[in-house]
């Protein structure tokens, strides 16, 4: 027969227990509570004592496609053109190494500044009253070394460990890193006029240098823009803004040192040029004044005014084309140099061949490229390999172009030469003196104007390198955003706040998971189909019985469910028998029985309990029966049916029948004919006979006994039974092994997991209160 009570038809799910969630944070809200206090306080703290971080952003464009407009055109003149610059490339110089070495040497980054505090220590920036200059390279310091200060007026004492330097403001001390100058910092303020201990560390340049570089972000806003976004991280927003600032104008100043290159290159060239020229003029000047003083030569000017008036114009040219010629050769000689193999070419000067005026401008700006990645890349990477390869195709293709151009400037010249032969081969009529004075002046006028070329664009490019501007404005200095990036306030209360359900949801959640015993109805509707006949509360008193007649308790109101739940379950007169059993000793198997026999006796019905459980009797001692025969002196016939049945005083309807002497076999006892005998006999005379048995996990009595029961009551104890022994039984009840069988779920703590009350208010019953928290520590 199926069980008609609510609770009897379950269907095991796998969707989620809302309730049973809602339940467990009721049940442990004042942990749940205490965490979140704790978490959002540890969020508090953080706060406070953390020290926070700012950004600082600075906007900037990079003008590429443009030349510099004021020695664009003497640089063309000149065969030396600039490259281009590329928008992705400024970036990655933004993030070069050797830009923010140049940064944090020259603000001496890596000399920080400290005033200790009791719990927090505070970096200085500009407000520090004193600063430490060091008088050394500081590229030589691997480690870094922290000094105290103590200021006394104007004299301070070092101290790193044992070793102490006495320093006034002024002076000089050689400490263990190097020798520094102490100074006074005349931005200071006054805010730290009263404080007389501070820290200083001085900490290895590279070590700044990655710290400010990982702390660096630079951007363009449009990869199709030459917009550039520099933003940095710092725990002072001054000096974030500073560093930034320094950070562009380094920036500049490499910028305009890479477009004066090609300039200092031709300088440099034309410097070399005036020196032999000047050499050479001056030794053509001196034989002449020797040639006119050791032949008493005056006025050979006017002598020699005619045959210059014929030869001016074949003259003019053959020197135009000279000093073409001297200066090809001298590019030649740069070219063939191994050691210009890094360097731009200065050009021709006066060159005018477009196809040699390509070359160089190609030349030039791979050179410069190559200087440009070098900035990022060694010199093995593969791009720098790449124009490597290329400077030396155009190397050699520049060499063979200008020989050949050369070769055709010889032959020009040659022909003008054997022209002017032709010319003087008419006026032999010319005093030799005077020829050979004339041939004098001629070389002194060639030397003279070649000199005075190149001086005048010397001075033309150095005026020109002087006016040379940065590809770079500025379209927002560094500016510090308002407040600061890190911590955020929200985000860190956000954070604890969750933190602070994450801990006690992880400590309940393990608990659940690590728990094998029986926490609620959640685990048996997990484990077992079997219907729950009635969920028994936690007894605070020690008595064995207590459901009275007058009991109003929540305990006696479950019995009394109990009770009704049993009736339905065995409607017929001939369904009398209720077998109690659970899975191990200690589960409240006996309390069950003799208060669900006292339940049905307060009912009018007459019923007899039976202590069945042969090995460990214990029901005649909770109810104070002295009684020395029982159910084994029956069945091997010492006494009779009368003999045995005795009343247990706890109201007129209620008897007991003892377990008698512990046999040596009880499962042998049980299996007698004489049991069977017993079973009809006592359902002549009582109404309901309730059979307490041994667990059915331990001994197979209670399998024996299931035979005579019509109904079987399985008790299992909250936090008590193993969940795999309630598989077990479960495992019977699908084997159909135990008949009618139902769970009673004992010791039920009114807070946990599943809520089987009836929802009758506070102070309905006759219970005592607990306060929260001693549940809370109990649970605990």
């Amino acid at each position: 027969m199926e069980p008609m009570f609510a609770d009897t038809v379950r269907q095991r799910d796998n969707t989620i227990d809302i309730r049973g969630i809602f339940l467990r944070i009721r049940e442990y809200w004042l942990f749940i509570l205490v965490c979140l206090v704790l978490s959002m306080l540890c969020g508090y703290f953080y706060l406070r004592y953390s020290t926070p971080k700012y950004i600082a952003d600075a906007k900037v464009l990079i003008k590429t496609g443009q030349k510099d407009a004021a020695n664009g055109a003497l640089l063309e003149e000149l065969g030396v053109h600039g490259s281009n610059t590329n928008a992705q490339n400024e970036v990655e110089i933004f993030k070069s190494r050797i830009l923010m070495r140049r940064v944090v040497d020259g603000m001496h980054l890596n000399i920080a500044y400290y005033v200790p505090g009791k719990i927090q220590t505070t970096s200085l920036y500009d407000d520090a009253p004193f600063r430490l200059m060091p008088l050394f390279n500081d590229s030589s310091i691997k480690s870094s070394h922290i000094y105290k200060i103590h200021r006394q007026g104007t004299n301070y004492t070092i101290t790193e460990g044992s070793k102490h330097w006495n320093i006034s403001l002024g002076d000089s001390a050689t400490i263990s890193v190097g020798p520094v100058l102490l100074e006074s910092n005349p931005f200071a303020g006054h805010l730290y006029d009263n404080t007389n201990d501070f820290k200083v560390i001085v900490f290895p340049p590279e070590d700044i240098v990655d710290a400010y570089l990982g702390s660096l972000i630079v951007d363009l806003i449009n990869k199709q823009g030459n917009i550039i976004t520099l933003s940095l991280k710092d725990a002072i927003p001054r000096r974030a803004e500073d560093v930034l600032n320094r950070l562009i104008e380094e920036y500049q100043r490499s910028n305009i040192e890479d477009k004066n290159q090609v300039a200092d290159g031709t300088i440099d060239f034309i410097n070399q040029r005036l020196s032999g020229i000047g050499t050479e003029l001056t030794g053509v000047e001196k034989t002449i004044e020797n040639f006119k003083s050791s032949n008493n030569l005056t006025d050979v000017e006017a002598q020699s005014k005619l045959l210059l008036d014929n030869t001016s114009d074949n003259t003019k040219e053959l020197m135009q084309k000279e000093v073409q010629l001297r200066v090809l050769e001298s590019l030649e000689r740069y070219v063939q140099d191994g050691n210009n193999m890094r360097r731009v070419m200065p050009a021709t000067l006066i060159a005018q061949d477009p196809t040699l005026i390509k070359i160089i401008e190609d030349y030039n700006n791979l050179q410069n490229e190559r200087q440009r990645l070098l900035m990022s890349y060694t010199e093995a990477s593969a791009y720098v390999k790449n124009v490597d390869q290329q400077l030396e195709e155009l190397r050699s293709g520049m060499k063979s172009y200008i020989s050949s151009l050369r070769r055709s400037y010889q032959v020009t010249v040659d022909e003008l030469k054997s022209k002017s032969s032709s010319i003087a081969s008419g006026i032999k009529q010319v005093p030799e003196k005077q020829r050979i004075l004339l041939d004098y002046t001629r070389q002194q006028q060639i030397k003279q104007e070649l000199y005075v070329f190149l001086l005048k664009k010397k001075e033309e490019m150095s005026i020109s390198r002087s006016a040379t501007v940065s590809s770079l404005k500025i379209i927002d200095p560094a500016k510090k955003e308002p407040g600061p990036i890190s911590p955020r306030r929200s985000r860190v209360y956000l954070m604890a706040f969750v933190i602070g359900l994450i801990v006690p949801g992880i400590r309940i959640g393990a608990k659940e998971l690590f728990n094998t015993r029986i926490a609620g109805k959640r685990d048996i509707d997990r484990l077992t189909n079997m219907p729950i006949l009635a969920e028994i509360g936690h007894s605070k008193h020690d008595e064995a019985v207590i459901v009275k007649n007058d009991s109003r308790t929540v305990i006696a109101e479950q019995f009394r469910a109990l009770r009704t739940n049993l009736q339905f379950l065995m409607a017929g007169d001939d369904r009398k028998v209720i077998m109690v059993t659970s899975s191990m000793s200690g589960e409240g198997k006996s309390f069950i029985s003799i208060n669900l026999a006292a339940t049905i006796a307060l009912a009018g019905k007459k019923v007899v309990l039976m202590e069945l459980d042969l090995r460990k009797p214990q029901i005649s001692q909770h109810l104070n029966i002295k009684q020395a025969q029982g159910f084994s002196n029956y069945v091997i016939g010492q006494s009779t049916l009368d003999d045995i049945i005795t009343p247990t005083g706890v109201t007129d309807n209620f008897f007991v029948i003892s377990a008698g002497p512990i046999p040596p076999n009880p499962s042998e006892i049980i299996l007698m004919p004489k049991v069977a005998q017993l079973f009809n006999a006592l359902k002549e005379q009582f109404d309901y006979i309730v059979i307490d048995t041994p667990p059915v996990g331990l001994v197979t009595d209670a399998q024996l006994l299931s035979n005579y029961a019509d109904v079987v009551a399985y008790v299992i104890r909250q936090e008590y039974t193993f969940k795999e022994q309630l598989k077990n039984a479960d495992s019977l009840y699908q084997r159909g092994r135990l008949k009618n069988i139902g769970l009673i779920v004992n010791d039920v703590k009114a807070e946990k997991g599943g809520n089987y009350g009836y929802g009758y208010g506070s102070g309905y019953f006759e219970e005592d209160k607990r306060s929260a928290i001693k549940k809370v520590f109990k649970r605990k």
